[in-house]
């Protein structure tokens, strides 16, 4: 779930569409809150025929990027193109790239293992859940925020959309970075900007500051000034807003462009959107469309789980490990979407459950364990002074469950070795194995877009971003944190499953992408800085 703990706060900004942060006055609101108590009914409506009509996209020009299809002799032509940046390799000349050695992982190594919730143990249906934030994102800006009613009819580009982008607030941007965090593709708004404009706004190095301090440390970021200015969409939960974020830049310059040395506020007002909708205050208050969204029709968006997995769950427990639940989002929002996934009993799997854990905070910090009432589905204001296996707890602290389940097996915290699954790269993967010893599974769904199975490619396929992995042999940001901290890195948990506690899974190549390398990295040679 989206950590809200990445902005200190969110200040309130009164003026309509642009913001100038050279200017001192604004403009009076108005009927901002005429249309706050939209019915969830009529959303869900609305939801079905803005999904049907994203289901498909065609490679859009530069200068037309928002468009999602073409018209034909009067009909939507629906066509969708992946794609084939290795054309002409085989997925086997990938060994001429490979070193002398090779991930694995051997399940029976780890005393302790931990699972993320959303995009890891449950998964979601991508095409509900995308068309769903954006819209009740873009119903914020323009009944909270003042924008102009035109962003309700721009239509959802699906084209626009990838996991990992960055948005520069200040500047409008949108970036697609390296490996070395150098911007491989940018736009401005729904444009996309050429070499020679991304050279003349950021230097022939093609860096900016923020996201190079992010590519160096990525928590020296998560707060403060830096994530006033750059965000960085790590989830599923994030992706819409680049689009939302885009589209309200058009329309700021399509009524009054900025001039030189002046800011664009639209990112604090998309922060502040998504504040209102996914803070845990708003899940029992109504106040979120997106909440009141997921309670009416949960089954809508959140898949369920193949039973294998938790079977695998209870394999794991026989085998004498001790398992944990570490989900960001509140008590309430997840045992919604984990009774639909994995059923009612679903606490059953694990010997404690951790929620609101305020990641990767948890991980770094110190914060007490509070107490939940289990049947209000509610925090405490009690702290816990000792933690119970079998027990639901909000909040937390690493050192104090990890010495919590090494006296269950009766060794000390340093004798026991713990592995995470999760599907953000820095929240679950980089943090945890950089700042705590421990090994992490990154799960990327990207990885089943080669298979043409795969029911969300119109989602994370995206022509105008080019492939998650890579773009054009250079690999990106994420590859390279992949490779560097990931132990593995695989499409699902259910993968995983398929293994029995005491077997090892080896992968068979040097980056640890399983079951096999994306077919954009096989001819790119990823540095890493993995030590095995």
């Amino acid at each position: 779930m989206l950590a809200l703990g990445r902005a200190a706060a969110v200040g309130a900004f009164s003026a309509p569409a642009l913001r100038l942060a050279t200017s001192t006055k604004t403009k009076t609101k108005t009927n901002v809150h005429k249309q706050a108590q939209t019915d969830v009914r009529l959303l869900l409506r609305n939801l079905d025929k803005l999904a049907q009509n994203s289901m498909t996209l065609v490679r859009t020009p530069p200068a037309a990027v928002g468009r999602a299809t073409r018209e034909t002799a009067g009909q939507q032509e629906t066509v969708r193109r992946f794609h084939n940046s290795a054309a002409g390799y085989s997925r086997y000349s990938a060994s001429t790239i490979m070193t002398s050695y090779h991930k694995e992982l051997l399940l029976k190594d780890y005393g302790i293992v931990g699972f993320d919730l959303d995009g890891t143990l449950l998964r979601y249906n991508l095409h509900e859940m995308s068309a769903l934030i954006y819209q009740v994102l873009k119903q914020f800006l323009v009944e909270q925020k003042g924008y102009d009613r035109d962003l309700l009819l721009q239509s959802l580009n699906l084209d626009f959309l990838q996991k990992g982008l960055f948005l520069d607030g200040p500047r409008g941007n949108v970036l697609k970075l390296s490996s070395e965090a150098q911007i491989l593709r940018a736009t401005h708004g729904t444009r996309l900007l050429s070499d020679t404009e991304i050279q003349v706004i950021y230097g022939r190095d093609r860096r900016w500051e923020i996201t190079t301090a992010f590519y160096r440390d990525p928590l020296s970021t998560w707060n403060g000034d830096a994530s006033t200015q750059m965000r960085s969409l790590l989830d599923y939960f994030d992706m819409p807003s680049a689009l939302v974020f885009a589209q309200a830049v058009d329309l700021v310059d399509r009524g009054k462009k900025p001039s030189a040395g002046e800011e664009y506020q639209v990112w604090q007002d998309v922060q502040a959107g998504l504040m209102n909708i996914y803070s845990r205050e708003n899940f029992a208050n109504d106040q979120s469309l997106y909440f009141k969204s997921m309670r009416a029709e949960p089954e809508r968006f959140v898949l369920r789980t193949d039973p294998s997995v938790m079977n695998w769950l209870g394999e794991l427990r026989k085998s004498g490990k001790k398992l944990f639940l570490l989900t960001g989002s509140n008590v309430d929002f997840a045992n919604l979407t984990a009774t639909q996934a994995l059923g009612k009993d679903w606490r059953k799997y694990f010997d404690f459950v951790v929620t609101y854990a305020k990641k990767p905070g948890f991980f770094t910090m110190q914060r007490p364990f509070m107490q939940v009432d289990v049947e209000k589905l509610a925090e405490l204001p009690q702290e816990a002074e000792d933690i119970k296996a079998g027990e639901v707890y909000s909040q937390g602290n690493w050192h104090q469950l990890h010495a919590a389940m090494a006296g269950m097996l009766q060794k000390k915290p340093s004798e026991i070795k713990a592995l995470y699954f999760g599907d953000n790269i820095i929240q679950d993967v980089y943090t945890p194995v950089k700042h705590r010893d421990f090994d992490a599974v990154a799960i990327a769904e990207e990885l089943l877009l080669e298979d043409g199975k795969y029911p969300y490619a119109a989602e994370l396929d995206s022509q105008l971003w080019g492939p998650y992995f890579a773009l054009e042999c250079t690999p990106t940001l994420w590859s390279s944190f992949i490779s560097s901290y990931a132990q593995l890195c695989v499409p699902s948990v259910e993968q995983v499953a398929q293994t029995a506690p005491d077997k090892r899974i080896v992968c068979h190549n040097p980056y640890g992408f399983s079951p096999r390398l994306p077919k954009e990295l096989e001819t790119v040679q990823l540095k890493s800085c993995w030590r095995g």
